[in-house]
């Protein structure tokens, strides 16, 4: 992750910059400067790797200040804003000083999302590349009980790791997360799509609804017509602010999406893929798996997970494994009891007691936070998913 500034002419203006480098997913942090030479970073000051300027009234003073930073930094890359197409005379004065980029105003996060991609290519650095922090929870059919294990993780992986977690709530038709919870959220993933030249890490956190276990849901939307204005660009870079702003992510995407959210996906650290050990269940399963690594999701990605398991199923799992070429990372035991009145009085999973159901996800919680447990979910990655097929 890289560290940015931005300077402009005025506040407003100021914190749109900072909300569209936050979108880019490559920005660990931003800081806001002014452009005249009363504000100038002293010598030794720390300077990022990045700023991102606006053109203002006076391009001279944009320059000095370019140039100024380059002297406290050489390998600083400087990018300039400005809402008219700058003349050659200005151009080249630019370049004198340092100037990297010109993008046009209102920025484009897409655009400055590409040329920093460049920056980081042309530098060779690693580090720059965005923190992998998403967990992605999808169904492979309705009805298997994706956000019930996306809840119950979300709240174990911040009571074990004692880190920053935030819920997306993604699931269509409507989000159920604030209800299994017993929330009541102000806000939703849709107030963060009206507002996308706003929001950024401070926005964000404005949005969010706190549970008392510390995990911390952005709302998912109570009307299902208003999927037409929720675009996978968007749900993308709500998911690069979420990522720079916290320690965990966690997406519940239900069943149904688009494939153009592929974008999404591949900045995924895990895909966990939910089932059932049935026949629809374990054949929607196959396709799943297979479709999603046909698109270019990393098949090393992609968790199988079966809930509501019994040992009988294992028959019929050892079969899928053997098609899959891989084996079923978590089995969730069923305890249709204890999982209903959790469901029913809007409260996680037990903590009180040891029930094997609850000890699996704070296994799995523990291994996605990076915690030592003595037991491990079963199952490995989804290596060689296409061969032979």
């Amino acid at each position: 992750m890289l560290t940015a500034a931005v300077a402009a002419s005025n506040p407003e203006n100021s914190g749109y910059l900072r909300a569209c480098l936050q979108q880019t997913g490559f920005i660990q942090s931003v800081a806001e400067w002014g452009i005249s030479s009363e504000q100038y970073p002293a010598p030794g000051e720390s300077v990022p790797d990045m700023v991102l300027l606006e053109l203002g009234a006076s391009a001279e003073a944009c320059f000095a200040f370019s140039a100024h930073l380059r002297r406290l930094r050489p390998s600083v890359c400087t990018m300039v804003c400005s809402a008219k197409e700058p003349r050659p005379e200005v151009l080249i004065e630019a370049m004198r000083n340092g100037v990297r980029e010109f993008l046009g105003q209102p920025v484009d996060p897409q655009v400055l999302q590409g040329a920093i991609e460049r920056l980081i290519q042309e530098r060779g650095n690693a580090d720059g590349q965005p923190e992998e922090k998403l967990v992605v929870v999808m169904g492979s059919k309705g009805g298997v009980g994706t956000t019930t294990i996306t809840v119950n993780l979300g709240v174990q992986i911040a009571q074990v790791s004692k880190k920053r977690v935030l819920f997306l709530d993604f699931g269509r038709p409507v989000g159920h997360a604030s209800v299994m919870l017993d929330l009541q959220p102000r806000f939703s993933v849709v107030d963060a799509v009206d507002n996308l030249q706003r929001l950024d890490a401070h926005f964000l956190a404005g949005l969010l609804t706190r549970h008392d276990s510390g995990l911390e849901v952005l709302a998912g939307t109570s009307n299902a017509d208003l999927w037409a204005k929720l675009s996978a660009r968007a749900l993308s870079r709500i998911v690069n602010v979420a990522q720079g702003s916290s320690d965990f992510v966690l997406m519940d995407l239900g069943s149904v999406y688009p494939w153009e959210w592929n974008v999404a996906l591949k900045t995924a650290r895990m895909v966990m893929v939910v089932t059932e050990a049935n026949v629809p269940g374990l054949w929607t399963l196959e396709k799943q798996l297979t479709a999603l690594a046909s698109s270019g999701i990393d098949p090393q990605r992609l968790r199988v997970v079966v809930n509501r398991w019994h040992k009988t199923d294992e028959e019929a799992l050892k079969s899928v494994e053997k098609r899959i070429k891989c084996g079923v990372y978590a089995r969730l035991p069923n305890d249709f009891r204890q999982v209903s009145e959790s469901i029913n009085l809007g409260t996680p999973l037990s903590r009180n007691h040891n029930d094997p159901l609850t000890t699996k996800y704070r296994q799995i919680a523990a291994e996605i936070a990076g915690i030592p447990v003595e037991a491990k979910p079963k199952g490995k990655a989804l290596f060689g998913l296409l061969s032979g097929r």
